[in-house]
């Protein structure tokens, strides 16, 4: 059995775990959920060994595991896949694996079977590897996500802990993920499943703890709960998701043009073929694809990072600030963790410039700007001189939500904008997006996601994104198969 017990935890000021204690058996799937800040992640790093609690202990099988020792928590048979993939960018993903179980050990290292033993466990998951050679730091969230996964499997773990493992994922690759979780159950083996999608964890597993605020507040089982109750538990009142936003009736002008763009990689690969499709103001416009398909390559070229091979962006106002841009990775592309959430802020320049005269930056300014939009925002965290890196993962999304709409963007393009988020921040962001869009002058958003409950929710034109190519769908194909077998590639 593993279990925590009485385990505390601050970060400063701020009780992140207060006494929780927690349990789960073999051959059990256990869901652990909460809202952002609740505690979960810190709890999963206790048990992992990632962090040392300040009180209390973890145990498994009755012997005390060495506090905040990961090389001993993996000698016990725990492995953990984080929300934040731990890899080596600037390595293959050969190489990574090759740091986990998938090593021969016979001395020499040898990347070819590592890949084909990695293959051959992808397989059987329903994942296809990337391409032989490929370096992490070209791979999307999901692809990095799958290989952690995989690195965590290579050592054949006892307890294998998961940290929002199917946000990621689509609709197509679920079903797999899930029966996965199944069969390691069926081995005897511990799952440990942090999730906010609680339809999944009511569908997988075996009994559920609550914490909120760094408390256990229920343990359940899914035939005592449903999605409602868990809501209210986590978060202490019901979330409403808003309604189905529809297509303006009288759409703005176009403020955002893409005709014609294609994208090459350095091989000569086609990533994004002929894209074109129009924004318009007071408009929501989502793609939808499984991660993979062009859609990071299409963020970048819209935020400038990369040039395309041809094609044109034409952005109808060309002010400095008139995009604003909420990357997927917000812990490596979106913040800069070892900056104070104040500093993180002004790096968009229309906040910096609300900030500064002739060129000198007004601190106690841009400190009050920073409170002003975490109390608007609902950012748990003590303060604007709070570290970035402090913030749990949701907060962290917070602060970049918070960031481009106080930027007053003409067009915020947004790429898996509530991975990670409970269901009262992702209504609070939902919110904020759709009063983005149709508020008095209407901004535009381009809404990129895996996630089909949530463009159905709040998008009024639909695209898919496929092989890189994109194609608008219409009313009647709005159905969740039809949808999901079109971002599976499907022919018309």
């Amino acid at each position: 059995m593993l279990s925590a017990n009485a385990i505390t935890r601050r970060f400063g000021r701020t009780l992140a775990l207060d006494a929780v204690d927690f349990e789960a058996l073999p051959g059990e799937i256990h869901a652990l959920v909460g809202e952002n800040g609740a505690g979960k992640t810190t709890l999963m790093n206790v048990l992992a060994g990632s962090l040392a609690a300040d009180h209390g202990e973890a145990v498994l099988d009755g012997r005390s595991l060495p506090a905040g020792s990961p090389r001993a928590a993996l000698a016990a048979g725990i492995a953990a896949v984080h929300q934040s993939p731990m890899l080596f960018e600037r390595m293959t993903w050969e190489e990574n694996l090759a740091l986990g179980g998938f090593d021969t050990g016979a001395g020499a290292l040898d990347l070819d079977a590592v890949a084909t033993r990695a293959r051959a466990l992808a397989a059987k998951l329903g994942f296809e590897m990337p391409p032989a050679g490929a370096t992490v730091e070209h791979r999307s969230v999901a692809e990095r996500v799958r290989l952690e996964v995989l690195r965590a499997l290579s050592f054949n773990p006892r307890v294998l802990i998961l940290d929002e493992p199917t946000s990621v994922l689509a609709p197509s690759e679920l079903a797999a993920f899930l029966d996965l979780l199944r069969s390691l159950r069926a081995d005897g083996r511990i799952v440990v499943m942090i999730t906010h999608k609680l339809a999944e964890a009511i569908a997988v597993a075996d009994r559920i703890t609550v914490l909120r605020r760094g408390r256990v507040v229920a343990r359940t089982t899914p035939a005592q709960t449903s999605e409602e109750k868990l809501a209210g538990l986590m978060i202490g009142e019901i979330v409403t998701q808003p309604a189905a936003s529809a297509p303006p009736s009288h759409p703005g002008d176009p403020v955002l043009q893409i005709e014609n763009l294609t994208l090459d990689d350095h091989t000569g690969r086609r990533i994004l073929d002929r894209l074109s499709f129009r924004v318009a103001a007071g408009e929501i416009v989502g793609i939808a694809g499984v991660d993979g398909n062009g859609q990071t390559e299409l963020v970048e070229v819209l935020a400038g990072v990369r040039r395309p091979t041809s094609g044109k962006v034409t952005l109808h106002d060309g002010s400095s600030g008139a995009m604003a841009v909420i990357p997927q990775n917000r812990d490596l592309d979106g913040l800069i963790l070892d900056m104070r959430l104040w500093e993180n802020l002004i790096l968009a320049r229309p906040l910096r410039e609300q900030v500064t005269s002739h060129g000198w930056l007004n601190a106690s300014r841009a400190i009050d700007l920073c409170r002003q939009l975490i109390d608007r925002f609902r950012i748990r965290a003590p303060g604007p001189e709070t570290l970035a890196g402090a913030l749990s993962g949701g907060n962290r999304q917070r602060l970049e939500v918070a960031r481009a709409i106080a930027s007053r963007p003409r067009v915020i393009v947004a790429h898996n904008i509530c991975r990670g988020l409970d269901l009262a921040a992702t209504a609070e962001v939902h919110r904020a997006i759709l009063d983005f869009a149709f508020a008095a002058g209407g901004g535009a958003v381009i809404l990129i996601s895996s996630d089909l409950d949530e463009l159905l929710a709040i998008c009024g034109r639909l695209l898919i994104i496929s092989r890189g190519k994109i194609r608008e769908t219409s009313p009647g194909e709005r159905d969740p198969e039809r949808l999901g077998l079109l971002m599976a590639g499907a022919r018309d």
